[in-house]
């Protein structure tokens, strides 16, 4: 059994009542406009970490409100039937398009596989037919309100 002196009871209790040493010095003093500079990057950066894939951030700030979001390519459809489609394409120099076809699936008579028959109408008259290839473009919605039909 260990003896507790009188001397080892009054440097604990000594111990435990002294204040804590001071870690950091005190916080500067920001404006409003600084502070939500801080806040604003804060938020860029947690979207960012949590989209990877899109590092495309906007960033609008205002006088009365700050906007940030992150630019998403709209998923992708599938093909459901002849109709009007919204399509996305890239040119070979890296331009992209996007407009509106009716499309038709067309199966390969010599090959597995099939193409789009891509035909761009205005006013209900053809205007010109094209082949699409589905690895080269997007159908990015089904436009059954179109109205050139």
């Amino acid at each position: 059994m260990t003896q507790i002196t009188r001397r080892t009871m009054l440097v604990g209790i000594a111990a435990t009542a002294a204040p804590l040493p001071a870690v950091a010095a005190p916080a500067l003093v920001q404006s409003p406009e600084e502070r939500l500079e801080a806040a604003v990057s804060a938020v860029v950066d947690i979207l960012r970490e949590m989209n990877p894939d899109h590092v495309d951030v906007i960033r609008q700030q205002y006088p009365h409100y700050v906007f940030v979001g992150i630019k998403t390519p709209p998923k992708s459809v599938e093909w459901t039937g002849p109709g009007f489609y919204e399509v996305e394409g890239k040119h070979p120099n890296g331009n992209r398009w996007c407009t509106t076809y009716w499309l038709d699936r067309v199966d390969y008579k010599s090959v597995p596989g099939f193409y789009y028959r891509a035909e761009s109408r205005w006013r209900g008259r053809l205007e010109k037919t094209i082949r699409l290839k589905p690895d080269k473009v997007r159908i990015v919605r089904r436009r059954d309100d179109y109205p050139h039909a």
